[in-house]
Protein backbone atom coordinates (compact mmCIF):
# COMPACT_ATOMS: atom_id res chain seq x y z
CA UNK A 1 0.00 0.00 0.00
CA UNK A 2 0.91 3.21 -1.21
CA UNK A 3 1.46 6.05 1.47
CA UNK A 4 -1.38 8.70 0.36
CA UNK A 5 0.77 12.17 0.21
CA UNK A 6 -1.58 14.75 0.38
CA UNK A 7 -3.37 12.81 3.48
CA UNK A 8 -0.25 12.76 5.26
CA UNK A 9 0.80 16.55 4.39
CA UNK A 10 -2.43 17.83 5.69
CA UNK A 11 -2.11 15.83 9.06
CA UNK A 12 1.36 17.30 9.63
CA UNK A 13 0.20 20.33 8.61
CA UNK A 14 -2.57 20.71 11.08
CA UNK A 15 -0.41 18.84 13.84
CA UNK A 16 1.92 21.54 13.37
CA UNK A 17 -0.86 24.08 13.46
CA UNK A 18 -2.67 22.43 16.38
CA UNK A 19 1.10 22.62 18.48
CA UNK A 20 1.53 26.06 17.58
CA UNK A 21 -1.43 27.07 18.93
CA UNK A 22 -1.17 25.16 22.27
CA UNK A 23 2.61 26.54 22.40
CA UNK A 24 1.46 29.82 21.75
CA UNK A 25 -1.40 29.81 25.27
CA UNK A 26 1.50 28.51 26.82
CA UNK A 27 3.95 31.25 26.34
CA UNK A 28 1.14 34.20 26.20
CA UNK A 29 2.83 36.64 28.61
CA UNK A 30 0.55 39.54 29.90
CA UNK A 31 0.65 43.10 27.82
CA UNK A 32 3.41 44.89 30.45
CA UNK A 33 1.91 48.33 31.86
CA UNK A 34 3.67 51.51 30.86
CA UNK A 35 6.36 52.14 33.19
CA UNK A 36 8.60 54.89 33.81
CA UNK A 37 10.49 56.34 36.86
CA UNK A 38 8.20 55.92 39.84
CA UNK A 39 4.90 55.96 37.79
CA UNK A 40 2.94 53.29 35.93
CA UNK A 41 0.38 53.57 33.83
CA UNK A 42 -2.49 50.76 34.63
CA UNK A 43 -6.07 50.23 33.97
CA UNK A 44 -7.44 52.47 36.73
CA UNK A 45 -9.87 51.44 39.90
CA UNK A 46 -11.91 54.57 38.85
CA UNK A 47 -12.09 55.06 35.22
CA UNK A 48 -9.81 53.91 32.21
CA UNK A 49 -6.19 54.17 32.63
CA UNK A 50 -4.55 55.49 35.76
CA UNK A 51 -1.28 56.37 37.48
CA UNK A 52 0.43 54.24 40.26
CA UNK A 53 3.02 54.88 42.26
CA UNK A 54 5.92 51.92 41.57
CA UNK A 55 7.73 52.87 44.58
CA UNK A 56 7.25 54.61 47.85
CA UNK A 57 6.90 58.35 47.46
CA UNK A 58 7.73 61.24 49.96
CA UNK A 59 5.22 63.99 51.12
CA UNK A 60 6.70 66.79 48.64
CA UNK A 61 8.90 64.70 46.39
CA UNK A 62 8.60 65.94 42.24
CA UNK A 63 7.38 62.94 40.87
CA UNK A 64 6.85 63.89 37.39
CA UNK A 65 7.87 66.89 35.13
CA UNK A 66 5.99 67.75 32.30
CA UNK A 67 6.63 69.67 29.17
CA UNK A 68 3.59 71.59 28.16
CA UNK A 69 2.41 73.08 24.67
CA UNK A 70 0.17 76.18 25.22
CA UNK A 71 -2.41 76.54 22.64
CA UNK A 72 -5.77 78.02 22.28
CA UNK A 73 -9.14 76.64 23.52
CA UNK A 74 -9.80 76.86 19.60
CA UNK A 75 -7.35 74.21 19.20
CA UNK A 76 -8.90 71.76 21.64
CA UNK A 77 -11.63 69.77 20.33
CA UNK A 78 -13.79 66.23 20.89
CA UNK A 79 -12.20 63.88 23.85
CA UNK A 80 -9.08 66.18 24.13
CA UNK A 81 -10.90 68.90 25.62
CA UNK A 82 -10.86 66.90 29.01
CA UNK A 83 -7.19 65.93 29.00
CA UNK A 84 -5.61 69.41 29.15
CA UNK A 85 -4.92 71.98 31.61
CA UNK A 86 -5.96 75.79 32.08
CA UNK A 87 -3.36 78.02 30.71
CA UNK A 88 -1.72 81.56 31.57
CA UNK A 89 -4.71 83.40 30.36
CA UNK A 90 -9.02 82.57 29.58
CA UNK A 91 -8.48 81.10 26.34
CA UNK A 92 -5.19 79.37 26.91
CA UNK A 93 -4.94 75.47 27.36
CA UNK A 94 -1.90 73.39 28.13
CA UNK A 95 -1.38 70.23 26.49
CA UNK A 96 0.68 68.04 28.59
CA UNK A 97 3.43 65.27 27.70
CA UNK A 98 4.42 62.74 29.90
CA UNK A 99 1.85 60.93 31.94
CA UNK A 100 0.35 64.42 33.44
CA UNK A 101 -2.43 64.04 31.31
CA UNK A 102 -3.68 60.76 32.84
CA UNK A 103 -4.03 61.13 36.27
CA UNK A 104 -7.48 60.64 37.40
CA UNK A 105 -9.81 62.85 39.45
CA UNK A 106 -10.30 63.24 43.45
CA UNK A 107 -11.89 65.49 45.91
CA UNK A 108 -8.62 63.86 48.34
CA UNK A 109 -5.97 63.82 46.09
CA UNK A 110 -2.09 62.92 47.15
CA UNK A 111 -0.53 64.84 44.44
CA UNK A 112 -1.17 68.55 43.22
CA UNK A 113 0.75 70.12 40.32
CA UNK A 114 2.21 73.90 39.51
CA UNK A 115 3.46 75.35 36.17
CA UNK A 116 7.03 76.03 35.44
CA UNK A 117 7.91 78.91 33.30
CA UNK A 118 11.62 76.64 31.52
CA UNK A 119 13.99 77.96 28.72
CA UNK A 120 12.35 75.12 26.76
CA UNK A 121 8.66 76.21 27.61
CA UNK A 122 6.36 75.54 30.01
CA UNK A 123 6.36 72.47 32.42
CA UNK A 124 3.68 71.06 34.98
CA UNK A 125 5.64 70.03 37.80
CA UNK A 126 3.56 67.06 39.69
CA UNK A 127 4.60 66.31 43.41
CA UNK A 128 2.97 64.44 46.34
CA UNK A 129 0.49 66.56 48.79
CA UNK A 130 1.46 63.85 51.24
CA UNK A 131 3.46 60.14 51.99
CA UNK A 132 1.93 58.06 48.96
CA UNK A 133 2.67 54.06 49.64
CA UNK A 134 3.58 51.37 46.29
CA UNK A 135 0.59 50.62 44.02
CA UNK A 136 -1.75 53.76 45.41
CA UNK A 137 -2.99 55.22 42.49
CA UNK A 138 -2.09 59.20 41.75
CA UNK A 139 -5.09 61.44 41.61
CA UNK A 140 -5.01 64.93 41.45
CA UNK A 141 -8.01 67.64 42.06
CA UNK A 142 -9.55 68.86 38.93
CA UNK A 143 -10.82 72.00 40.34
CA UNK A 144 -14.65 73.62 40.29
CA UNK A 145 -13.91 75.36 37.26
CA UNK A 146 -13.16 71.73 35.26
CA UNK A 147 -16.70 70.29 36.82
CA UNK A 148 -18.50 73.07 36.02
CA UNK A 149 -17.62 73.12 32.24
CA UNK A 150 -19.42 69.68 31.88
CA UNK A 151 -22.25 67.95 31.92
Amino acid sequence: MEPNLPVILSLVLISGIAVGVAIGFLLKKKRPAIRRGAIVISASTVSGRGAFATENIKDGAIIERCPAIEVSDRDIGGELVNYVFYGNYETARLVVMGYGMLFNHSSTPNVAYYREETSLGPEMVLYALRNIRKGEELYYNYGEEWWTTRQ
